[in-house]
């Protein structure tokens, strides 16, 4: 049995007014991104590079792959963004927050179990979804999600060991991104 690595990486600062596409700075925040990873990781294998199927997602990771040796960007739909539970100032029916956290909740089983060999991914998703699998990962009530703060291309790393225990090893890192690209 070996040890699954797994870097979240919020997506780029986007624009809704664009269809969700990265704004300027964010792409110049997962291209800085995707430098330190590869600098990082440097004669370390990743094995996959996953993607929400949202374009602000799929743009971040197309961006890291171009700087990870043009790793193909495996897109799913369980990384989408989505409400679990309510918030002020939100109106998400009952019904939607459900269906977003069972799907959050599958993404949980996809990837945060364990694995025959050592394994590293990159996982490119949202704000919202990574908050949510850190305080399933840490045993927190979930609804405390809504109290993290996430940042445009900040990266959470991630260790589920053999044994099925996972370890929250740093979450919201921004030290790679100049001050003023913060987001």
């Amino acid at each position: 049995m070996g040890t699954r690595t797994l870097v979240l990486v919020r997506h780029g600062q986007y624009a809704t007014e664009t269809g969700g596409k990265l704004t300027a700075l964010g792409r110049e925040q997962a291209d800085c991104t995707g430098r330190f990873l590869a600098k990082q990781l440097e004669g370390e294998r990743v094995h996959a590079l996953w993607a929400s199927t949202l374009p602000r997602a799929r743009e971040t990771a197309s961006i890291l792959g171009g700087s990870l040796s043009q790793m193909k960007v495996r897109a799913v739909s369980v990384l989408r963004e989505g409400m679990y539970s309510k918030v002020k100032g939100y109106e998400v029916p009952a019904e939607e927050r459900a269906e977003d956290r069972a799907r959050a909740d599958a993404a949980f089983e996809k990837f945060f179990r364990t694995s025959r060999t050592d394994r590293l991914e990159i996982v490119v998703c949202h704000g919202n979804l990574i908050r949510y699998l850190v305080c399933r990962a840490l045993h927190a009530p979930v609804v405390r999600w809504t109290r993290m703060n996430s940042s445009h291309c900040s990266l959470t790393r991630i260790l589920v060991r053999d044994t099925g225990a996972v370890r929250v090893v740093s979450y919201n890192e921004t030290g790679h991104l100049p001050m003023k690209w913060v987001t």
